[in-house]
C-alpha cells in the first residue's frame, strides 16, 4: 500500500544532461523516457500478447501537455494502444494496463477513484492489474490519503509519481501554463494580502515544476517596492525550498557538484515594467500571424477568393 514514504509518491529526478538540449527536448525525453518508455517496459516484462499493450487515460489538462510536445506515433512505440479521456465514459480493456496520466486536482483524482470502487452496475475493474499512476504536478496529500483508501486502486498500482510537467512547451525555449480562466488578470492584480490565491498558488505551482524540469533553483529577484510581485516571490522561493528539501536525489546547477553550471536568475515584474522591448518579436511571420489573425488551437480559418471577388468557401492552414 503506498504510504507517505518518498519511494511511494516521489517525484521525477533526471540524471545530468550530456550536452544542452532546448526545455522541449527536455520535456520530450521525460516523457518518452521516464514514463511511456519506463512503463512500457515494465508492462513487456511481465506479460505477453495483448497484454503487454497499455491504455493511456488522459484529462484535458494532461492531453494538452502531451499533444505540445509528442505525438501519437511517439506512444504506439511505447507500447500504449489506446488514449482514453478520464472525463467520459470508457470501454473496458481488462487484458491490458493502464497509465493514468493526470493533473493532480480533486476531480481527476475523484474519476479514479471512482474507476476501481465497486458498485452493483459494474461487471469487474476496466482494466487489467497493473496500474501507473503519473501526476503533473505535487500530489495534494489529501488526495493522496483518498487514493490510499481505495483497496482495489491500491492493489494494483505498480507506480505513483509526479513528472513535474505542468505546463506547455509548443516551442523549443518558451512554455506557457494553459491558464485560461477569464477572472485570471483581476485575480492576480487586484488580490491584496500575503496570502496567496487559489489561482496565485497554482501559477506558482506551475513554474516550480518548470524549474524543476530544467534542474534549476533560481536566485529570485523583485521589485523592492511592489507588494504583489514581493508576495509571489516570497510563495515561490517557499515551494522551491519544499520541493529541493523532498526531493534529496534531485540536482540543480550551480550545486557545487556539477562543472561548468551556475545558478539561474528568476525575475519576478509587474505589467508596468517594460518586458517586451528586450524580447521583441514582431520581426517574425509567426508574430505577425499570432499578433493579427484570429488563431485556434495552431490553426487559422480563412475564406478564400477568385481573381474576382466571389468567395470559393472555407479553407484550414496550421
Amino acid at each position: 500500500m503506498p504510504s507517505r514514504k518518498k519511494s511511494s509518491k516521489s517525484s521525477s529526478v533526471s540524471s545530468a544532461p550530456s550536452k544542452a538540449q532546448s526545455l522541449r527536448e527536455i520535456v520530450q525525453h521525460n516523457l518518452l523516457v521516464d514514463v511511456f518508455g519506463a512503463s512500457g517496459t515494465a508492462v513487456q516484462e511481465h506479460h505477453q500478447g495483448s497484454s503487454s499493450w497499455m491504455v493511456l487515460v488522459v484529462d484535458p489538462e494532461s492531453l494538452r501537455v502531451i499533444s505540445s510536445s509528442i505525438g501519437m506515433y511517439n506512444l504506439m512505440e511505447h507500447r500504449v494502444s489506446i488514449v482514453e479521456d478520464l472525463m467520459k465514459k470508457r470501454a473496458p480493456f481488462r487484458d491490458q494496463a493502464a497509465l493514468y496520466f493526470v493533473e493532480p486536482n480533486e476531480k481527476s483524482v475523484a474519476k479514479i477513484i471512482e474507476d476501481w470502487t465497486p458498485t452493483k452496475g459494474k461487471k469487474g475493474p476496466p482494466y487489467g492489474d497493473t496500474i501507473f499512476l503519473y501526476f503533473l504536478g505535487r500530489l495534494p496529500d489529501e488526495l493522496f490519503l483518498r487514493i490510499r483508501k481505495c483497496k482495489e486502486l491500491v492493489k494494483r498500482i505498480k507506480v505513483l509519481k509526479e513528472v513535474n510537467l505542468d505546463f506547455l512547451t509548443k516551442e523549443a525555449c518558451a512554455f506557457h501554463f494553459d491558464m485560461k480562466s477569464s477572472s485570471l488578470y483581476s485575480d492576480l492584480i487586484l488580490s491584496s494580502g500575503s496570502t496567496p490565491s487559489p489561482q496565485q498558488d497554482r501559477m506558482i505551482a506551475k513554474l516550480v515544476t518548470v524549474c524543476a524540469t530544467l534542474n534549476e533553483y533560481p536566485h529570485v529577484r523583485f521589485p523592492a517596492k511592489n507588494k504583489l510581485c514581493r508576495n509571489l516571490a516570497n510563495v515561490f522561493q517557499q515551494k522551491m525550498n519544499e520541493f529541493v528539501g523532498a526531493n534529496s536525489e534531485w540536482w540543480y546547477n550551480g550545486d557545487g557538484l556539477h562543472p561548468n553550471t551556475e545558478r539561474s536568475t528568476i525575475l519576478i515584474l509587474d505589467r508596468k515594467d517594460d518586458c517586451l522591448s528586450p524580447l521583441i518579436h514582431e520581426f517574425t511571420y509567426e508574430a505577425m500571424v499570432n499578433d493579427l489573425l484570429p488563431i485556434d488551437d495552431d490553426r487559422i480559418t480563412y475564406d478564400s477568393v477568385n481573381a474576382g471577388t466571389a468567395k470559393e468557401g472555407s479553407e484550414e492552414a496550421t
